[in-house]
Formats: C-alpha cells, structure tokens, sequence
C-alpha cells in the first residue's frame, strides 16, 4: 500500500483534532504516514495517539530552532520525505498556516493543490463544497503528488 504523508497539526504536546481528520482521509488513499515538525521530544509525546488513530509511521523532525520559524520547517520535511517516500499524496490542515504550507510544497514538488477540500476518495478525488454547500465539485491532480489540505470538521 502506498504511503500518505500527514502534517501533524499540534499544541503544547497535544494532537489537534484536525489531525485525526487527515489521518482517516489518508487511510481511503493509503497508508498514513504521520509527520511532527516541533521542538525536541515533541514526536514521542504524539506517537501514541497518532497510533491509535491509524498511523502507520511517525516521521520526526525535531529541532529547537523549529518554532522560530512560521512555516519553512514544515515544508522543508515535507518536501524532503514527498522526494524519498514517493507518497500517494501529501494532506494537510487547511488552516491559515497549512494553506501555506501546501501552497509552497505543492510548487517545490511541482505538484497539483487541492485546497480546502471536505472529503477525499480512495481513487485521490477530493469533494469541494461552494457557496456554503449549494454546489458540490469534485477534483483530482494530474501532476506530481497531490498536496490536499483538508477543513477541520469536515471528516468524521
């Protein structure tokens, strides 16, 4: 099974929910593959519950200069594991900061970007709802891995 690469959204040692989220959108693609940018000791906090929610790996990427920086870290790692594990897709939250995560790792990848989707398929067609759910559209890369950043609460 190929691998998914999820961007761990955390807090003060905690998993935001929206994690959850990707990693049960990750399993209809793959095999989800959890990765925890942060500060040293951050990942071994996290492992448990990304493990009970279906993570097959947990990647680590932990420096102390980590949170000195808004977003490169992320897409650093994320751009180096997409180069080595040749994912299936690479998910992230669609918050303020994953929408740019994804934006500059979908042009390092040279990739296509699904933005704020709220469902994604196990063939890799991620469901947009527009107009506050009057119209439905349906999406799918045709270059490169997709980058999917997903909206918090909108998989159960």
């Amino acid at each position: 099974m190929t691998e998914v690469l999820v961007l761990v959204d955390h807090v003060d040692g905690e998993v935001k929910k929206v994690t959850y989220e990707l990693l049960t959108a990750a399993r209809r693609i793959g095999e989800p593959s959890a990765v925890v940018v942060g500060e040293p000791g951050t990942a071994g906090k996290l492992s448990e519950a990304l493990g009970s929610y279906g993570a097959a790996k947990v990647y680590a990427a932990e420096s102390a200069e980590a949170a000195e920086f808004l977003v490169t870290p992320q897409v650093d790692v994320l751009s180096a594991l997409a180069g080595s594990a040749s994912p299936a897709a690479v998910l992230v939250p669609a918050s303020v900061d994953g929408k740019e995560v994804a934006g500059r790792l979908a042009i390092r990848l040279g990739s296509g970007l699904l933005s704020e989707v709220v469902d994604v398929d196990g063939e890799g067609v991620a469901s947009h709802s527009l107009f506050g759910g009057t119209y439905d559209a349906k999406a799918k890369v045709t270059q490169g891995t997709p980058v999917i950043t997903v909206l918090p609460g909108s998989i159960e």
